[in-house]
């Protein structure tokens, strides 16, 4: 019998970590998004892309951190979000971010060697 304590952990929802530009990414599709936003970022189209971003939903300080924040050149802001598997806490999140979202949040899913635009949620008055 194994002792607790040296057990093999599972991953959550079977995501393996990756490094990408120095930057450690909960799993292979996070980091694949990063690898896009680069080459928008070297195309021009946006100028500025930060991990992790803090980001405060409702009154009550809901903090969500959505995996990018993106500036382009015109200073517009959006966040990108890398999704694998939807869960309870992701779907409240969602809601709330449709009200009181600071701007755009694009969703991106599939694999990571095929990562696709899902949705785009603009938030009520910011649209």
């Amino acid at each position: 019998m194994t002792h607790p304590k040296f057990a093999r952990h599972r991953k959550k929802y079977n995501a393996e970590k990756v490094t990408h530009s120095g930057y450690s990414f909960a799993s292979k599709l996070e980091s694949s998004l990063y690898g896009i936003l680069l080459l928008m970022q070297k195309a021009g189209e946006i100028k500025e892309i930060q991990v992790q971003d803090t980001v405060y939903l409702t009154d009550a300080r809901i903090m969500y951190k959505p995996d990018f924040k993106c500036t382009r050149h015109d200073d517009t802001v959006f966040w990108a979000e890398s999704k694998g598997y939807e869960t309870t806490d992701w779907r409240i999140k969602r809601r709330l971010w449709m009200h009181y979202g600071p701007g755009e949040l694009q969703i991106w899913n599939g694999s990571h060697t095929n990562p696709k635009l899902h949705e785009v949620i603009k938030p009520k008055g910011n649209t």
